[in-house]
């Protein structure tokens, strides 16, 4: 028992000189289980003050708390199985998952809230609920029962789940990166979501799980404002929206996304980072880095392609195979454009969003 669950506790008679003793002799795993409640009551005479039992009330409060569960994509005999798909599996059967080596996995508790996040390509929070258990080991029946026959779903120990909630909408990790605490390294995050199971802060949870919108009159929007926030969203969507297209979009040189046992080039984990796109130019063979400029400043943009530029060819690229990078971004201003002027294997390419509202003829 914590110092923390000591002084959460509430005792009846503070007089009594056994409790000490009875929280010493209490068997630790009941202690620590988060429903545990140690009862007993000194009773004295109304009268005479005299001692009529040896009992007394200890009753410990334990606090929620919350997690970070992680889902990345699984290699079957039959291909990818993409992360979203393999957490509506977990969540239709109300069960997550767990191994030996699961970080975390000894203090999951019953009543805690969980956060999912799904990786590369997605890289988006999608969904959120309670757990049911604490964390259990499984039996042989429970294991077959929830591997649904795939090795990647069999696990030796897991939760069940409660009050499951799946996001109509997922919510990109990127937007949220200002605001969570955990994530301390605003520019190379990625290393946050290793792992498997991360505890969070209850303001993070809340900052993930909650559209907290606030407005004041002193931040009434104008019309540009408004049309300013139409263009960031619509940029929010331009890796989905260059993903899908990728054979319609002129790069300038054919371009064909990497590929490395189970992993795509799309969002390409580069040590502690994730490349936008890492692809391979057609007609010589050179890798091409592709990153986005969504929201980030010029100089950071450029920081981080070079960066990306430089960690491929000491890990990926082969004697005489060439690295060089294309910034997308949707206009160039001074910092970018005298930032990759002297860069000759750096270049730039903008796009334009054109939305139009057509009448239907009746």
């Amino acid at each position: 028992m914590t110092i923390a669950d000591i002084a959460a506790a509430r005792v009846c008679c503070c007089r009594c000189p056994g409790r000490a003793a009875v929280l010493a002799n209490t068997p630790l795993q009941r202690r620590e289980h988060p429903m545990w409640m140690a009862e007993a009551r000194e009773r004295r005479s109304p009268l005479s003050g005299t001692t009529l039992g040896s009992s007394f009330s200890v009753q410990v409060a334990f606090n929620m708390k919350y997690w970070l569960f992680t889902v990345v994509q699984k290699k079957t005999d039959s291909g990818i199985l993409a992360p979203d798909e393999v957490l509506k599996q977990r969540l239709t059967d109300k069960f997550w998952g767990l191994g030996e080596r699961t970080p975390n996995r000894r203090y999951l508790q019953k009543g805690d809230r969980v956060v999912f996040y799904v990786g590369i390509p997605f890289v988006t929070f999608a969904a959120s609920a309670t757990l049911a258990t604490d964390s259990f080991a499984l039996s042989e029946d429970q294991k077959e029962k929830y591997s649904h026959g795939k090795a990647f779903y069999r696990n030796d120990y897991g939760v069940m789940l409660e009050d499951i909630q799946y996001w109509e909408t997922p919510r990109p990790v990127k937007d949220l990166i200002p605001s969570l605490k955990f994530i301390k390294n605003k520019e190379n995050w990625g290393a946050y979501f290793q792992g498997g199971v991360r505890q969070l802060s209850e303001d993070d949870f809340q900052a993930i799980t909650e559209n907290r919108k606030v407005i004041s009159p002193e931040s009434a929007k104008t019309e540009d404002a408004i049309i300013s926030e139409s263009e960031f969203a619509l940029e929010a969507h331009l890796e989905e929206f260059i993903d899908k297209n990728w054979k319609r979009i002129d790069f300038g040189a054919e371009l064909v996304k990497y590929e490395a046992d189970d992993q795509s080039g799309r969002q390409f984990p580069a040590g502690l980072w994730s490349i936008d796109f890492l692809c391979i130019d057609k007609a010589n063979g050179d890798f091409v880095v592709i990153e986005l400029k969504r929201g980030k400043s010029s100089d950071a943009t450029v920081g981080q392609v070079l960066r990306y530029m430089g960690w491929v060819e000491e890990n990926l690229a082969k004697a005489g195979q060439q690295v060089r990078g294309i910034i997308i971004a949707q206009e160039v201003d001074d910092a970018l454009k005298y930032a990759v002027k002297g860069l000759k294997n750096v270049s730039v390419l903008t796009y334009k969003v054109d939305f139009k509202l057509l009448p239907f003829k009746l």
